[in-house]
């Protein structure tokens, strides 16, 4: 049995000047209890899935709910919260390193190139960033994931590899590679478990639902902070406020993030803004 579940969507500005990565860990033991009442919010509300691009103003009852309910996640077991937004030149070189070392690692386990290398390339970018984040968050252990699908990656979630004339799962070079990568830079952040990357559309996982509105409300209230406002974006402010309004706190809001027109961007030369909630302090 792991210890956490973990949800993982991407995030982004509109113009793709900054992205990056909404973590939302919890502990694995709430997994039924947090699903179970999630979707009593969901049907109540009568939305396909929570998802902040699509939000319903006229709803927003039910997105507190479902923002306190992951609330009472975090104060109930071990778990964090963590978004994390990157600069569009950091991202680029990321993206590189990750497929380099992802690539290398492959390469040496006498993996041949394919759906499978390429996938992994694709994937390991949002999972090393949740190990570097979870770092500081956590003490060791075991996680699942559950990330948004995409394309590419689907091919993690039924492809086999030949390796040496045995067929194994094509999530255990990805997993192998992480884990040789976390214990060496991040011994404190959770290994993720083998053949528990499930990749699979926001409206099948609630995890990963949490992930893309905290995400999403997140990045509203920076705007917002930044002195862009619209109706949605307010409310969708507001709506994060009442839920983690008392242990937050902007006023030391980096001045490295900044407004360019309509849209938000990071200073040339600064790497990443991220901000957390929640994780163990001993």
């Amino acid at each position: 049995m792991p210890d956490f579940v973990t949800g993982i969507d991407d995030i982004g500005t509109m113009s793709g000047k900054c992205s990056g990565w909404t973590v939302v860990s919890i502990d694995h033991a709430l997994l039924g209890k947090f699903e179970e009442e999630a979707r009593d919010i969901l049907q109540s509300a009568k939305l396909k899935s929570f998802h902040g691009k699509e939000f319903k103003r006229k709803k927003s009852d039910f997105y507190i709910k479902f923002l306190k309910l992951i609330r009472s996640m975090l104060e109930s077991g071990k778990g964090f919260v963590s978004c994390t937004l990157l600069g569009q030149d950091w991202k680029s070189e990321f993206d590189t390193f990750c497929g380099n070392v992802i690539g290398g690692s492959f390469s040496q386990a006498g993996v041949d190139a394919g759906e499978i290398t390429e996938a992994s390339k694709r994937i390991a970018a949002p999972l090393f960033t949740y190990q570097r984040l979870a770092s500081d968050k956590s003490q060791g252990g075991t996680t699942q994931i559950q990330i948004d699908r995409h394309a590419l990656i689907d091919q993690l979630a039924s492809s086999k590899v030949d390796l040496n004339g045995v067929e194994m799962s094509g999530q255990l070079p990805i997993v192998s590679a992480l884990r040789a990568y976390g214990r060496d830079r991040f011994p404190k952040s959770p290994e993720i478990e083998r053949d528990s990357i499930v990749i699979c559309p926001d409206e099948d996982s609630f995890m990963v639902q949490a992930a893309d509105i905290i995400g999403n409300f997140s990045t509203a209230l920076a705007f917002k902070n930044l002195g862009k406002t619209s109706k949605s974006n307010d409310l969708k402010c507001s709506v994060f406020e009442q839920v983690f309004g008392d242990i937050l706190d902007l006023s030391s809001f980096p001045e490295s993030v900044k407004l360019n027109g309509d849209d938000l961007e990071l200073e040339e030369g600064t790497a990443s803004f991220t901000f957390s909630i929640g994780g163990v302090s001993d």
